[in-house]
């Protein structure tokens, strides 16, 4: 791979797939994935699996997506 590549979580770009000699480079884009700014990957589809997988822990850790239980 010699181009960048775009990774976008629901439609919406979060970072930028930079090819290095060893890897990918994540570029962040988008705050909701700043934490993964700069990290190194083997290729692209380990970028875009972080990314997916830092967004799903800060969507848990928020509650979003949980089932609530109601007294009956």
């Amino acid at each position: 791979m010699s181009t960048s590549q775009v990774i976008e979580i629901g439609g919406e770009a979060v970072a930028v797939a930079r090819p290095e000699q060893s890897g990918v480079r994540f570029v962040a884009v988008k705050f909701n994935v700043w934490p993964l700014d700069n990290e190194l990957y083997e290729d692209v589809a380990a970028a875009r699996r972080a990314a997916h997988a830092h967004i799903a822990g800060k969507a848990a850790l928020r509650g979003i997506g949980r089932t609530r239980r109601v007294a009956a």
